[in-house]
């Protein structure tokens, strides 16, 4: 299901949408769908990231958050330079999901 919104965004950011969309050969409808989408993942990811690094999760419960792999959320998680906490809790939870 879909739903229609709207939105006030500058004059400047309207011409480089245009732009973008006539390089890719989309609709600026298309387009702007597409960077909501990926923003919101981006955003998912973020806060999941977040509820890791602040120990609210494990890293198991943050990948399924953020709608990737354990194995990609750690490789994100190195490339932000956090470290990879896991102990036999951490183990026990995952094993009750």
């Amino acid at each position: 299901m879909s739903e229609t919104i709207s939105l006030r965004l500058p004059s400047e950011t309207i011409k480089k949408l245009r732009e973008l969309a006539d390089k890719e050969g989309k609709d600026r409808s298309t387009l702007i769908r597409e960077i909501l989408e990926h923003g919101v993942k981006e955003k998912n990811l973020e806060h999941a990231v977040e509820l890791y690094r602040q120990g609210q999760v494990t890293g198991w419960k943050a990948a399924q958050l953020a709608g990737i792999s354990l194995w990609n959320f750690y490789k994100i998680l190195a490339e932000k330079g956090i470290l990879i906490q896991y102990s036999e809790h951490d183990l026990d939870e995952d094993l009750k999901a």
